[in-house]
């Protein structure tokens, strides 16, 4: 299933570096705290998986701007976020589980409802809720931020700059797993997809800075993938539980991820760094 799309900042490309993940990194910590509240307080399915959306946005926001950003807290920090996301994703992985095997709603449904008993039980006890109260006091403090002179003009710099740069880095990431998905092993194959989300969640951090008729075939085109591989990945979790995908459901996956993928791959890049607007010819001395 395509996860849904988080709301993002309308980042200027002139915004500074600075201001523009501070914008990303607000809006991470507003749906993680949303999206915990419900997992924490109601049986919503949601609450998990939109978490971890959270979780994963952020982590990418780190990564993107690691140039401005102090090694050892934005590490810390990151670490904190994996952790939440492992846990959550046990609950996530057992919802997936249940919908897809509704014949056996009866144990399986107890033992979802109890690790969802047990995961919010240590999230109370280990304070989760205040993960991203804590990032935004961090971040307030500067103690997030390289203070050297280099990351200071880095930080000052528009992040026009940045957004071309991080987006080719994360192109070529995913371009180095190959052409064809089912030639790939489950673990590489996870590990592509897991690209590919980074791939997308820059593209949607600085999408207002794009040429709209490319973004949006490359968004398209990167949604429907991630539908397949997102399928793909379910059923390798069902086997690894004793519970054996069709093997025709999973050839037909794999054709429709290489399909798409050689689409996608082959798109000519549209994230080249945004220049600045051109300043007016000056009028000739009369």
């Amino acid at each position: 299933m395509t996860e849904a799309a988080t709301p993002m900042p309308v980042l200027s490309p002139d915004t500074s570096c600075e201001d523009a993940f501070g914008q990303l990194i607000i809006g991470c910590c507003a749906a993680l705290d949303r999206q915990l509240a419900v997992f924490l307080e109601t049986e919503d399915e949601s609450g998990p998986h939109k978490a971890r959306v959270a979780l994963r946005r952020l982590t990418t926001a780190l990564d993107a701007f690691a140039p401005i950003l102090r090694r050892k807290q934005a590490g810390q920090v990151r670490s904190a976020a994996k952790r939440l996301f492992r846990a959550l994703g046990e609950v996530r992985d057992a919802d997936v589980f249940l919908a897809s095997h509704p014949g056996d709603s009866g144990a399986l449904g107890r033992r979802t409802l109890e690790i969802r008993r047990k995961t919010r039980k240590m999230l109370r006890d280990s304070k989760a809720v205040g993960f991203a109260p804590g990032l935004l006091k961090l971040y307030g403090s500067q103690e997030l931020f390289k203070q050297n002179r280099r990351s200071q003009i880095v930080r000052a710099a528009p992040v026009r700059l940045l957004a071309g740069l991080v987006m080719g880095d994360a192109w070529r990431v995913a371009r180095s797993h190959g052409d064809d998905p089912a030639k790939m092993e489950e673990v590489a194959r996870h590990d592509f997809r897991k690209d590919l989300k980074t791939l997308r969640y820059l593209g949607e951090f600085f999408q207002d800075f794009w040429p709209v008729e490319g973004w949006q075939l490359f968004l398209a085109r990167m949604q429907e993938l991630q539908d397949e591989l997102g399928l793909l990945n379910d059923l390798a979790n069902a086997r690894q539980k004793g519970r054996e995908g069709e093997r025709t459901e999973v050839t037909a996956a794999l054709k429709r991820a290489t399909g798409l993928w050689a689409a996608l791959s082959t798109m000519p890049p549209f994230w080249l760094p945004v220049a600045p607007p051109a300043a007016a010819d000056p009028e000739p001395d009369l």
